[in-house]
């Protein structure tokens, strides 16, 4: 990797203005302290964020003292330490908050008798009436509607009817934010009604798992599993706590660095079979995982996976998600 590939990569790591002032310091060597030109200003935004990332080093005493950058790779290392804990961080928010929901619809709280059931909360047993909820709730949102779906139906994968965002709501403005799991995009069929989702106007995402299917429309009803499949049923939600606690948890996942974006051209540089294979690997799958979902060997992956890394420059798979997004290629 070039040393000017090294530098730019970093812009998908910190702000754009952090950097360029990374930029400009790794080619200038060492810079004296201070406000001006040809001085570089540690107490300005974008040195601050190159301070706290630790990808600056000092050098001299008193008036004399310079600034310079941290070679590219130790930056690169660092930066991609504080990603992984922030993913981290954020991993334990998600499970947080699915533990506050689940604790709320839990069976010990009465929900196996139907005690739980009201106006707010009503449980859905009928596999039909659950079908028939959700693609009515899918086709109704007048503003936005926030969905899961893990494609999976008892032990096998499932080959549910397709569901498209009306044209009319798609030219109103309406949203449609639909999550999916890697092994339903991955699927032959999956593959297919995701693309002609997005075709319509949804917008897709890809994660490695996902616990429950959902409906979420409007911030005023949901139906959401029970269980992962939908086999033990769903809750029909309208309470409002209720909604704002899945609207929270769907919107962490939305926005959560292990969520790819799905969609859209495949990059000149990629075949459409390592396009898939990159969508996999930045969802998290490992090698073994990829295999299966492609039905392709071991070995063959990891030669897609050499050719994706060498295309983006990079020299791991957490950051070839990062560079892939930042190039447009997910």
């Amino acid at each position: 990797m070039t040393e000017k590939a090294r530098t730019e990569f970093l812009a998908g790591l910190v702000s754009e203005e952090a950097a360029e002032a990374y930029e400009s310091l790794h080619a200038a060597g060492n810079v004296p302290i201070g406000v001006g030109a040809d001085r570089f200003d540690v107490d300005a935004l974008p040195g601050k964020e190159l301070l706290e990332a630790g990808v600056l080093s000092f050098a001299g005493t008193g008036d004399d003292r310079f600034v310079r950058a941290v070679h590219p790779s130790i930056a690169l290392r660092r930066l991609l330490d504080r990603q992984h804990r922030h993913l981290s961080a954020l991993q334990s928010d998600l499970a947080g908050t699915w533990e506050r929901f689940a604790a709320m619809v839990s069976p010990t709280s009465g929900l196996a008798d139907g005690d739980l059931e009201s106006d707010d909360v009503r449980a859905v047993r009928d596999r039909t009436e659950m079908a028939r909820l959700a693609a009515g709730l899918y086709r109704s949102p007048r503003r936005l509607l926030r969905a899961t779906f893990n494609g999976r139906s008892g032990d096998s994968p499932t080959t549910e009817g397709l569901l498209l965002p009306p044209e009319d709501a798609i030219a109103a403005g309406v949203e449609f934010r639909m999550l999916y799991d890697a092994e339903h995009a991955s699927d032959k069929w999956g593959s297919y009604s995701i693309q002609q989702s997005v075709r319509a106007g949804e917008q897709a995402r890809v994660r490695k798992s996902l616990p429950v299917k959902m409906m979420h429309v409007d911030d005023t009803v949901a139906l959401v599993t029970i269980d992962r499949t939908g086999m033990k049923g769903a809750l029909h939600v309208q309470s409002p706590a209720l909604l704002r606690l899945l609207a929270e948890w769907f919107d962490m996942l939305w926005q959560a660095p292990d969520t790819t974006a799905i969609g859209g051209e495949i990059p000149d540089e990629l075949t459409p079979v390592r396009h898939k294979v990159l969508l996999l690997l930045a969802s998290g799958l490992t090698d073994e995982a990829i295999a299966h979902s492609t039905g392709t060997a071991v070995r063959t992956v990891r030669r897609h996976v050499s050719a994706i890394l060498e295309s983006l420059q990079v020299e791991s798979r957490f950051a070839a998600g990062v560079a892939a997004a930042k190039r447009g290629w997910l």
